[in-house]
């Protein structure tokens, strides 16, 4: 804005140099006159320069809002981070509670397990006496019952030979009726095949008789028609000349005897110069009128004929389709005939072969009836041995179940004890070993007296790491109980079981008593 009132102020001067000396000024100012580039330069730098301000202004506000910025994430970061601390710091001690608590569980529930071991040992203790005298007494039965199956099994061995022979027997009479049986089936067979074959072939003749008479027929009827229609299109052809040369004569007649009259009348004319032009006028209009009444006559006479002709060939043509037809329904009687008799011959044919399949469907129902109340015969006696050999057999395979259960559970009982026997080794090892290990790790204090005990209760992880080692019975002397509590952190990781039941069991809480030799 400065720069534009100066722009003004510069260009109201005049650069006249006759107005500058006419006109005295009451007091000197200095004053530099620039051009328009130079103006409009000038104007553009002060623009730019107060743009580049106002951008830098900016761009430090800017700087600061972002310093600000900063500052404030900064210290939410801190705040953050304090509260986070706090609250690892809460977590922390409420696990630590937690641990502890869940040790005191651990322990009360080990001391729990505990008992209930050894409840269980000496109920399982019990239970191997009383499984030890079943099993005895199990197999005092079996030695019974497998010598009532051996000789059981002996007695059926015998029975189902003595029923194998009368079988064979039976089977050897049975297939010598079925032979005889075959043997007569299959005469009858053949005798009535031939009879079949000899009435097929005799309705085979007729039909081919009756077929080759039908053609005979119908060749004839065939050659008879053809040549009524010959003879007919001949006469037809005959008529039709005979009236087209009879009309062409008659036309030929016509004009002459109109030539010869119109001759007449012109010698007459000539020879009667002397008649009047009206008489030769209205004489000859009465010739051409009489001449368009026979033209007329003749006309008529023709179509009459052409009409006659007509109705001749119609007639002729009603009497051939006449013909014809009867033709037709001679040879579809004859059709009709030719086919009722080989329906019939096939109806003989069809209820010979009815009563042969019936008669021998009979045969079949009989045969399958007698073979189906010897299956069930034998079925009933197979079924009967079965079911004495599947009660011979489950009794003896619950017998061998009974056995086999008994081997079962006399190796559990062994396998129980066997292991609770190595668990307990184990537990001795384990406890020997860490003994030896605590009383390695132990640095006597220098005022410990001779004799002193404790007892400790340890927490361990399953790899043997000491999670807590705390005195629970003090040997009286405050520095002995620390050193304990101190052997058993160094000796970490103490030497545990490999079994983890056993470990959960005995070793992931325990107590034991440090007493140094």
């Amino acid at each position: 804005m400065h720069i534009v009132i100066l722009l003004l102020f510069g260009l109201s001067f005049s650069s006249d140099p006759e107005l500058a000396k006419a006109g005295a000024a009451p007091e000197i100012i200095e004053a530099t006159i620039l051009d328009g580039s130079e103006i409009m330069a000038e104007a553009d730098r002060l623009q730019r320069a107060e743009t580049e301000q106002k951008q830098a202004e900016k761009r430090h506000q800017e700087h600061q809002e972002q310093l600000e910025q900063a500052q404030k994430v900064e210290q939410q970061l801190r705040e953050q981070a304090r509260k986070q601390k706090l609250l690892d710091e809460k977590k922390a001690l409420e696990l630590a509670e937690k641990q502890k608590q869940q040790a005191l569980e651990e322990q009360k529930k080990r001391e729990q397990q505990e008992a209930n071991r050894k409840e269980e040992q000496r109920k399982q203790e019990q239970q191997l006496k009383q499984q030890e005298a079943a099993r005895e007494k199990r197999l005092q039965e079996e030695q019974k019952a497998r010598q009532a199956a051996e000789q059981q099994k002996q007695l059926e061995a015998a029975r189902l030979i003595q029923e194998k022979k009368q079988q064979e027997q039976k089977a050897l009479e049975q297939q010598k009726l079925r032979e005889q049986k075959a043997a007569e089936e299959k005469r009858i067979a053949e005798t009535k095949a031939k009879a079949e074959q000899e009435k097929l072939a005799a309705v085979q003749k007729a039909k081919a008789e009756a077929e080759k008479a039908q053609k005979q027929a119908e060749t004839e009827a065939k050659l008879q028609a053809e040549k009524e229609k010959l003879l007919a299109a001949q006469r037809a052809e005959k008529i039709k000349r005979e009236a087209a040369e009879k009309l062409e004569t008659e036309r030929a007649e016509a004009a002459a005897k109109l030539k010869a009259e119109k001759d007449k009348q012109e010698a007459a004319a000539k020879a009667a110069q002397a008649k009047q032009a009206a008489e030769a006028s209205a004489k000859a209009e009465r010739e051409k009128q009489l001449a368009t009444e026979r033209a007329e006559k003749d006309r008529q006479a023709a179509a009459a004929k052409a009409k006659a002709e007509q109705e001749k060939q119609a007639a002729e043509a009603k009497a051939k389709a006449d013909r014809e037809k009867q033709l037709a329904a001679e040879k579809a009687e004859k059709e009709r005939q030719a086919r009722l008799a080989a329906e019939k011959a096939e109806k003989e044919r069809q209820a010979a072969a009815e009563a042969k399949a019936k008669a021998d469907a009979e045969a079949k129902a009989k045969a399958e009836a007698d073979a189906r109340a010897k299956a069930e015969k034998e079925r009933l006696a197979a079924e009967a041995a079965a079911k004495a050999k599947a009660e011979q057999e489950r009794q003896a395979a619950e017998a061998a179940a009974a056995a086999a259960r008994a081997e079962q559970e006399r190796q559990a009982a062994a396998a129980a004890s066997a292991k609770a026997e190595a668990d307990k080794q184990a537990s001795l090892e384990a406890q020997l070993a860490i003994k030896r290990k605590v009383d390695a790790a132990w640095q006597r204090p220098m005022d410990a007296t001779q004799g002193l005990k404790c007892t400790i209760q340890v927490k361990l992880l399953s790899s043997g790491e000491v999670m807590d080692a705390v005195v629970v019975s003090s040997s009286g002397d405050p520095v002995f109980d620390r050193s304990a509590e101190n052997a058993v952190r160094k000796a970490s990781p103490l030497p545990v079981p490999q079994d983890r039941v056993l470990f959960d069991k005995q070793f992931r809480v325990f107590s034991f008593v440090f007493k140094p030799e």
